[in-house]
């Protein structure tokens, strides 16, 4: 028979909880803990189990982020960033990265090239990066690594009420709309690395009593993950709870210090003109009036209502004059011609005797006469 190989060895008290364990029926093992010494340790080995459960729950809910700084073959690495692990991009410890510019890349000569001291660290200095973006090579290999770009950021603040941008001279926002905020960035390529949503873009707010918030209406605006650009956030600040007056709204991102490293407006953080760029408050500034108030009497602040009214037109008033009316009698006037309603009868016409008929006639009338005058006596 082949020899058994020996268990695990308990210590003392160990020992004595297993050995009262097997003794102790089932049903009477964790009844009476006073009767049973190892009852109480079984107690406590489940709670450690429990505490142990909830730990490992806690850490898979937590995202993982440390991989925000792992750069992939042909990612973007962003000027200002340090810490960056560049082993999945072919570069090594001790070897080199080149820039080519203009130059061919297989046949030319670098322009500049870097030793990596530490691959799994490293930092794109601005001193050392600055003017050499794009993209950059392994040396003396020649393959391509990673491409370095000029971090830029704006940030744009929308009223999601009226849908219109605040921006320029338009910086009022009726106290009581909602407010949503656009990213146009660069920086949304880091959403490329394992792993990675977005870059982290935080929103500051400082109000007009110097307060600053990172959180408006129960909406975070700490770390949002940029993805995108633009990325809207969508309506998030509803301003009726919070105060009138002038507020100074920005953004950063901060994603492996690169704002610590490279605080330039524009790149890592969005400039602010003094003394702000957003009002809110009820009344329309562009609305003035020359009316001075009277004491006692209630200014109207609730935001003017546009009512459509129609202007009463005056016409100039002239003078008539008038003169005595004078009885003038006219004749009536002739009755209209109407053309006839049937055609002219024809008239009849006689041509005039001719002298010597006429003659003639007289001569034979004479005689006659004288004839008859005759035969009378």
């Amino acid at each position: 028979m082949g020899g058994l190989l020996p268990g695990p060895v308990l210590p003392p008290r160990g020992r004595r909880m297993f050995i009262s364990m097997m003794t102790y029926p089932v049903s009477t093992r964790c009844t009476n803990r006073w009767k049973n010494p190892g009852c109480e340790n079984m107690k406590d080995l489940s709670k450690i189990c429990f505490i142990v459960c909830i730990i490992a729950i806690c850490f898979l809910a937590v995202p993982v982020t440390a991989a925000i700084n792992t750069v992939p073959q042909g990612g973007a690495a962003f000027i200002g960033e340090e810490g960056l692990d560049l082993t999945l991009t072919g570069v090594t410890t001790g070897s080199s990265i080149a820039w080519f510019g203009n130059a061919d890349v297989q046949t030319g000569s670098p322009t500049t090239t870097y030793l990596v001291d530490d691959a799994r660290s490293y930092y794109i200095a601005p001193s050392s990066f600055t003017g050499k973006t794009g993209a950059w090579y392994t040396f003396p290999g020649r393959k391509l690594a990673f491409y370095v770009q000029d971090p830029s950021l704006t940030l744009q603040i929308y009223d999601e009420t009226l849908d219109f941008q605040v921006v320029g001279t338009t910086r009022w926002v009726p106290k009581g709309d909602q407010i949503g905020f656009r990213i146009v960035s660069n920086i949304y390529q880091i959403a490329n690395r394992p792993s990675v949503t977005g870059a982290p873009v935080t929103i500051r707010i400082r109000s007009p009593d110097g307060t600053e918030y990172t959180s408006v209406s129960g909406n975070s605006l700490m770390d949002i993950p940029v993805g995108t650009s633009p990325y809207s956030t969508g309506p998030v600040w509803s301003t009726g709870g919070y105060s009138s007056g002038t507020y100074s709204v920005w953004a950063e991102c901060n994603a492996n210090s690169m704002k610590d490293n490279y605080n330039v407006p524009g790149k890592t953080i969005t400039p602010v003109e003094p003394p702000g760029n957003l009002l809110i408050q009820s009344v329309n500034p562009l609305i003035t009036s020359s009316l001075t108030p009277t004491p006692g009497i209630p200014v109207q602040t609730s935001i003017p209502v546009p009512v459509t009214t129609r202007v009463p037109v005056t016409l100039p008033v002239t003078s008539v004059a008038t003169t005595e009316a004078t009885q003038v009698v006219t004749s009536p006037p002739p009755p209209p011609t109407l053309p006839p309603t049937q055609p002219p009868a024809p008239t009849s016409t006689t041509s005039a005797p001719l002298p010597g008929v006429i003659l003639i006639t007289g001569c034979i009338g004479a005689g006659l006469i004288c004839l008859e005058l005759r035969r009378l006596r």
